[in-house]
């Protein structure tokens, strides 16, 4: 049995600038083959099959556009470099329904194949074919992100060191293979400094898209803890308005938290965490009080 393919984590915009293809799908809706799909990153990564997270922005479905039996959906998924784009028929009927049910917008994982389609002559679009698609939390994303940025900017340092010792051909190679670097990832390296062009222009501002997604991590995390501290002060400050001795009915909480914009999960998880940290308690089941 052939050894599987590992299923790389690339940033998009780095997904959608690998043109350099060893086999082209040239149907929209073709099944799986045999044989690898595989696309040549500019940072000189072997890609078959990929493992995004990001949020899915937008889905539709192609299928009367295309005449097909059967429905094609396209997605669009986002993360902090571009956007991916997803497709699902016939040949991913699980990744199809998920896609024909999915909320709008919200946080997915997505581990499938690439795909290069080439209609005509200099005109290419990348994708992604999914064998498996979930939904997740934000932090699934966010740790995605940090791995991602730390796998691309490992290749792009050495993408660095390579134009720094200025080696060609078999020297090059050598020197790759001296730092533990496999054939094949030698080869790819070579192919895609050869077919790209790849500079230090390139690296310099793939660096700094990178930079600005690890921003993107930490405004978010901000973001998330500031709605989560002003959630808290909006109940603490019901618990204290709508007691009028007795305590508060739980339910009668988080009618009042929905009431000014705090979603009823968002409410529950501040109501547990004042009752971990002993502001609140429970004198009977289902009333709350302040200490």
């Amino acid at each position: 049995m052939a050894e599987r393919e590992i299923a790389q984590r690339l940033f998009a915009k780095e997904f959608n600038d690998s043109t350099l293809s060893l086999t082209t799908v040239t149907s929209y809706d073709i099944p799986d083959m045999n044989s690898p799909n595989l696309l040549i990153s500019p940072t000189g990564v072997r890609i078959n099959r990929i493992f995004v997270a990001g949020v899915i922005t937008e889905v539709e479905n192609l299928g009367s556009e295309t005449g097909k039996e059967r429905d094609l959906w396209k997605a669009r998924i986002s993360d902090p470099t571009g956007v991916f784009i997803v497709y699902a028929g016939q040949y991913q009927p699980e990744a199809a329904i998920f896609l024909s049910t999915v909320a709008v917008p919200s946080y997915v994982a997505v581990v499938g194949k690439a795909r290069i389609y080439e209609p005509e002559k200099n005109s290419v679009f990348i994708s992604i074919r999914p064998e498996e698609i979930n939904s997740v939390e934000s932090t699934v994303r966010d740790r995605w992100v940090l791995d991602t940025a730390e796998l691309t900017l490992k290749r792009l340092d050495l993408l660095s060191e390579i134009f720094f010792e200025k080696m060609h051909g078999e020297d090059l190679a050598g020197s790759l293979r001296s730092k533990g670097i496999d054939p094949e990832s030698c080869e790819a390296i070579l192919d895609a400094i050869a077919f790209y062009g790849t500079d230090q222009d390139y690296i310099s501002k793939f660096k700094q898209s990178v930079r600005k997604a690890l921003l993107s991590i930490k405004e978010n995390a901000g973001s998330e803890t500031q709605q989560r501290d002003n959630a808290e002060n909006v109940i603490f400050e019901l618990l204290k308005e709508l007691d009028s001795g007795k305590g508060v009915q739980y339910s009668c909480l988080l009618k009042e938290a929905k009431s000014q914009g705090i979603p009823e999960e968002v409410a529950d998880a501040v109501i547990r965490s004042l009752l971990a940290k002993g502001e609140c308690y429970e004198p009977r089941l289902g009333v709350l009080k302040l200490i």
